[in-house]
């Protein structure tokens, strides 16, 4: 039975062997068709380093800083590098390139994504999240679904707390919570891992987690087209929380705004995104909203942002008008603000604000921004790749002079991987209990 054609199978002497091996060269790497790869390669090597170019330009003249001085020195020498050696990267490194040159832009508005129109990128079909105790699966496509809850130790034999620390180095950000917020998403590109040594285009990595019940496994995850990609997600409920329901936080995160009563008094505001809704606009809700509390007069009121990554900042002035004359009313009444990593852009702009003007105590963990920031959505899209991305041109103020980095909480609460996947939610625990005192 013969299980495979050999094309040598009947050569009786080395002669012949040599004879039809030069015949297999010149049919295989006839000088015409190495023309053509390399001048394939030729237009390749020419767009990327246009793409460089453009996105250069780009920065000087629309982001808010650069456009009125000289652009970073490590940013034109990274250029310059990149340039270099473009054939050696593939296009989904190069990607990842260009956010390192976005970097330097120096605030978390101003990046390159990990995807683009005119070249592929490829990602795991599993969802990571950074916990106080390490990095988790929390999501998972099929046939991964049996690695939710498992801790992630290694990608591709890197400690994924060497991954993410280096990500400081080259994600663009505001604090390090931004990068503590843009990293388990990051984590799942195949491009990230080219620096480290795994073969352009790989099938598959492989993963070394720790299962809940302590068990270490090794498992290979194929690579799958991000065709599905739409930015960073918003924290989901667990799925391993055997029937127990997901906590207020996570339970109506798809509504950009809702509130509810809750005992002693106190009423819980769930603020998820700075954007009008279908059946509501933001302004209305706000003046809804503001006579609400006039009329309750509650003795605390909780203002959740955890899961509110920005929007249109010009919206929120009824919002804040209603919060601020709730309080100078009832000067009494307690006020705390949940914040965490993903709170963001406009939703920095509204805490600031909350921050600058009313008395408002915050707990959680710090926002992925500073009171003052560059920031604003002006996208670009590059010619040659359709690499697409964002450069800042506007500056906010909300508290004039302020350099602080974050707002720190005044009580602050990191989850943990125990806490979420029982839909625990220690942060409003504690601020209840803070209220009851």
């Amino acid at each position: 039975m013969k299980l495979f054609y050999n094309p040598f199978y009947k050569l009786k002497s080395l002669h012949t062997f040599v004879k039809v091996a030069a015949i297999l060269i010149v049919f295989l790497y006839h000088p015409a068709k190495l023309a053509a790869q390399d001048a394939s390669q030729q237009d390749r090597v020419k767009g990327w380093s246009s793409d460089i170019d453009t996105l250069l330009y780009l920065v000087k003249t629309q982001h808010y800083v650069y456009k009125d001085k000289p652009l970073p020195p490590q940013m034109i020498s990274g250029a310059a590098d990149l340039k270099t050696k473009v054939a050696q990267y593939s296009d989904e490194r190069m990607l990842l390139e260009l956010e390192k040159l976005a970097y330097y832009m120096g605030d978390g508005h101003s990046y390159t994504l990990p995807v683009a129109r005119k070249v592929r990128s490829f990602y795991m079909p599993v969802q990571f999240y950074l916990f106080s105790d390490g990095a988790y699966v929390i999501d998972a496509g099929d046939p991964y679904k049996d690695l939710i809850g498992c801790k992630v130790v290694s990608i591709y034999g890197v400690p994924v707390s060497k991954l993410v620390d280096d990500m400081n180095g080259y994600v663009h950000q505001d604090n390090k919570y931004t990068v503590q917020w843009f990293a388990p998403s990051i984590l799942r590109f195949r491009g990230l891992y080219e620096p480290y040594g795994m073969p352009a285009g790989a099938a598959d990595i492989a993963l070394s987690l720790i299962a809940p019940d302590g068990k270490s496994i090794e498992r290979r995850v194929t690579f799958i087209p991000a065709t599905d990609f739409h930015g960073i997600p918003k924290l989901i409920p667990s799925a391993l929380a055997a029937g127990a329901p997901a906590p207020l936080y996570l339970a109506n995160i798809q509504d950009n705004f809702w509130f509810s009563k809750m005992p002693d008094k106190r009423i819980y505001f769930q603020f998820n995104q700075v954007e009008d809704k279908d059946t509501e606009t933001l302004a209305a809700f706000g003046k809804r909203f503001g006579d609400t509390l006039q009329a309750l007069k509650p003795a605390s009121l909780i203002i959740d942002v955890r899961n509110n990554n920005g929007g249109n900042l010009d919206l929120l002035g009824p919002l804040i008008d209603g919060i601020k004359s709730f309080e100078k009313s009832n000067p009494k009444s307690e006020i705390i603000v949940i914040t965490g990593r993903n709170t963001f852009s406009a939703a920095q702009v509204f805490i600031s604000i909350l921050n600058r003007d009313t008395h408002a105590k915050f707990a959680g963990e710090p926002s992925s921004s500073c009171p003052n920031f560059v920031g604003e959505g002006n996208y670009f899209l590059l010619p040659y790749s359709g690499a697409m991305g964002s450069i800042s041109n506007k500056y906010h103020e909300s508290i004039p002079g302020d350099t602080r980095k974050w707002i720190a909480p005044d009580y602050p609460v990191l989850l943990s991987s125990a806490e979420y996947f029982k839909n625990q939610d220690p942060v409003l625990d504690l601020v209840t209990k803070k209220m009851e005192r």
